[in-house]
């Protein structure tokens, strides 16, 4: 990981935000527009349920990751690295913005060990090589990355390792945060950021403030990841938050030191 905080920002989209990206671009276009070096990472799982449907494929979740199969790890990779990603950079593009469409396989990005056997083709990530995101940004490109990793392989075992895994765009998002240094993560929803039980907005949160309302129940289902990665994010340096912000003025707020939505500050 590089000992230098980097001029960063890692945006994440993804959810109904990353069904609709146009949401999102008006947010992405100013920060570009305003000089900020920008990684855009997103998701696009109800694309992929679309498509496994489609193609007759049974969809099935255990802790809120979809297991998935050989056949299901085929059609998330399509969809993902394919027509979810080419539909944000086309967009991207059309706009101005040197945008360039990756998944984390490319360059060996992305490593991960399987999660279980019961999720089958998941993966958590073990390791993260962000050379090639740090030479885009130095050229001044968007890379736009969708969510699949190589299968790592413990150190005893040398044979080439060829499988790809599915693995949580939230976490991708968090992983590459630390592994840049980056500035900041924000995570762009279409909710305000961490409610409590009283469905009150949480402006900040540690990591005992989060494991608290992990344990309770209070941060669950989709919640869970993005909390995770920003908790990652923080250990390593970076100011990371989960906010509704379709337009920059929340982000650039946030680049100011504002609380806007949930913040996770960096570790001292």
């Amino acid at each position: 990981m590089p000992n230098t905080r980097r001029d960063v920002l890692v945006v994440k989209i993804g959810g109904s935000v990353g069904g609709e990206p146009d949401a999102a671009l008006p947010a992405i276009i100013a920060l570009h527009d305003a000089g900020h070096p920008l990684v855009v990472v997103h998701g696009g799982g109800p694309l992929v349920g679309e498509w496994s449907s489609r193609l007759g494929l049974a969809t099935r979740f255990v802790r809120g990751l979809r297991v998935t199969d050989a056949p299901t790890r085929d059609v998330a990779l399509a969809v993902l690295a394919g027509l979810a990603n080419k539909r944000i950079v086309t967009a991207l593009v059309a706009r101005g913005i040197p945008a360039v469409g990756l998944s984390g396989v490319d360059g060996g990005m992305l490593w991960a060990e399987r999660e279980s056997a019961e999720l089958e083709l998941v993966g958590t990530i073990t390791k993260v090589d962000s050379a090639l995101l740090e030479e885009l940004v130095d050229a001044g490109r968007v890379p736009v990355v969708a969510p699949a990793a190589l299968e790592d392989a413990p150190p005893e075992d040398t044979r080439p390792r060829e499988e790809i895994l599915n693995v949580n765009a939230d976490s991708v998002a968090g992983a590459i945060a630390a592994s840049l240094s980056a500035r900041l993560l924000v995570f762009v929803t279409d909710v305000p950021g961490v409610r409590n039980k009283q469905g009150k907005l949480v402006p900040s949160l540690d990591v005992a403030s989060a494991k608290a309302l992990i344990d309770d129940g209070t941060i669950e289902g989709g919640m869970l990841p993005k909390v995770e990665a920003c908790l990652i994010a923080a250990a390593a340096g970076c100011r990371a938050a989960i906010v509704a912000a379709h337009t920059a003025d929340a982000i650039e707020r946030l680049l100011g030191g504002a609380q806007v939505g949930t913040v996770f500050e960096a570790a001292a």
